[in-house]
Parts: C-alpha cells; structure tokens; sequence
C-alpha cells in the first residue's frame, strides 16, 4: 500500500465514502473498483495511488466505518450515570447504528471474512467494544474475575442481534434481544453485589 498522502484530499475523501456507500448495498466481492470509481467521480489511477489495491480500498473504508462508529458510541454513551442509564445509553446507540441506512454491522460482516488487512480495523473495533462494556461493567461492579467473559458474552449476543436484524428487519426483535443483554449485564451486576 502506498504512504499516506499528508492530507486527506477531496478525491480520497470521495473514494472512501463511495465504498462504504457501497459496501452498505454489496458485499466486498460484488463492489467493483469501477462502481467506486463512478461513485466517487475519479479514474482508477486515483483510487490506486491512495488505496493501492481493492484490498486497501476495503480496508481503509472499514476503518473509516469503525473509526466512526467509536467516536458515536462513545460521544453517545455518558459513563458518569448509572449502571442502567448507561445500558440503556448503549442500547439505544448500538440500535441506531445496526438500523441506520448504511447498516455500518453489516459492512463489518461482509468484509470480516474478505482478508487479513480487512479485518484489522474489525478487530480494533471488537477490542474497543469489549474495552467500553468491561470499563463500564467494572465502574459499577468493580473488579470480577469472569468480567471478561461477561463482556464476551454481551458482545457476542450484540453480534447475534446484529446478524438476526440483516435476515428479517424486525425492529421489535431487536431491540427485544438488545435488551435482555442490558438486563444480563444488570443481572451479573445483582449477583456481585450478593
């Protein structure tokens, strides 16, 4: 992959958001560089001499989704409540960002398969989350032992919920399934107070 241009330019600018468009409406092996091209309004040299290769290209859009998707998750989510104003926070942030037009959860699936560079900024991404449901978790359990299964167990089911709202779009269910994974973490949160 070629280094990074100083700046971000207008051009890259247009490339990066024409392959999450895109991404959001097709899997990674279905989005052309020609369909990105035409989005963004550049030449295939453009798009080259920034990304390097589709590989780069998809990389560099899931990172930009993730990088998003942490600044809105954490601009969303106020650590200062309590236990449940902030499942409740994260709830009501994690349902906006699997419903939203670009479905950026979606993109993640796809591409998290794709190849190696992919799946970097998804494993930044998972790392991030596990990160803010432990740190949250601890704030008002203090330190547990099993916490980091806890929070495995609370983002895995974040990913079940995920997976099950791109095969029927059922809002209710969603948000159902979101959260029974609050009142888990409320749950475990009980029993280490006993």
């Amino acid at each position: 992959m070629p280094a990074e241009p100083a700046e971000a330019s207008p051009a890259r600018e247009r490339i990066l958001q024409a392959v999450i468009d895109g991404l959001s409406e097709l899997d990674p092996a279905a989005l052309t560089i020609q369909q990105v091209c035409a989005r963004a309004q550049v030449r295939p040299p453009t798009l080259y001499y920034h990304f390097g290769s589709k590989e780069g290209l998809l990389a560099a859009g899931v990172d930009a989704l993730v990088s998003r998707w942490i600044l809105e998750l954490d601009a969303r989510v106020d650590r200062g409540g309590s236990l449940e104003q902030t499942l409740t926070q994260t709830v009501d942030a994690w349902h906006e960002m699997i419903t939203a037009p670009t479905r950026p959860f979606s993109v993640f699936i796809w591409v998290a398969m794709w190849s190696e560079e992919s799946r970097v900024p998804l494993l930044r991404a998972r790392q991030h989350a596990m990160e803010l449901i432990e740190g949250a978790m601890a704030a008002y359990l203090g330190p547990i032992p099993d916490l980091s299964d806890l929070a495995g167990l609370i983002l895995d089911g974040l990913l079940g919920a995920v997976v099950d709202y791109q095969l029927d779009t059922d809002d209710e269910a969603l948000r159902r399934r979101l959260s029974m994974l609050a009142t888990l973490a409320q749950l475990r949160s009980v029993a280490a107070e006993r």
